[in-house]
């Protein structure tokens, strides 16, 4: 499975999910790339990675994906709660399923997330790192 595939899956099921649109805006504030005066708060795509760690007789693909969040709120809550729901969202493997054939996802899985703040000094930068793993029909 490509790394495209899960991308798009991932997109698909942020762009759809009302709890995301809320939050986001509508359509959401997705990007792989932020305008250069994005309206706050919003998510980017950030780095990706596929590893094939099957056996001879399973195909198995691990795919890692960084989210970024940005929030300019003044205090911490904004960004904690997008952490939330953007990490419910894309740990549901049945939104994610729907985009993904003919693969099989097996896991949708959160390793960590972590909030930081941007060098500016008001920015909240939220990290959440994913995990899928897919198995060839």
């Amino acid at each position: 499975m490509s790394q495209d595939m899960i991308a798009k899956a991932v997109h698909s099921a942020l762009s759809q999910n009302t709890g995301v649109q809320d939050a986001l805006g509508t359509p959401p504030r997705l990007y792989d790339s932020a305008p250069e005066d994005p309206v706050f708060p919003y998510l980017s795509y950030g780095a990706m990675r596929r590893e094939d760690v099957g056996g001879d007789a399973t195909p198995l693909c691990l795919h890692q994906m960084t989210l970024h969040l940005w929030s300019r709120y003044a205090g911490r809550a904004e960004i904690l709660g997008l952490l939330a729901q953007i990490e419910t969202v894309v740990t549901d493997q049945d939104a994610l399923s729907a985009h993904l054939s003919p693969d099989t996802l097996v896991s949708a899985t959160a390793l960590y997330s972590d909030i930081l703040r941007a060098p500016d000094g008001r920015t909240h930068h939220g990290l959440l790192r994913l995990s899928f793993l897919t198995q060839a029909l």
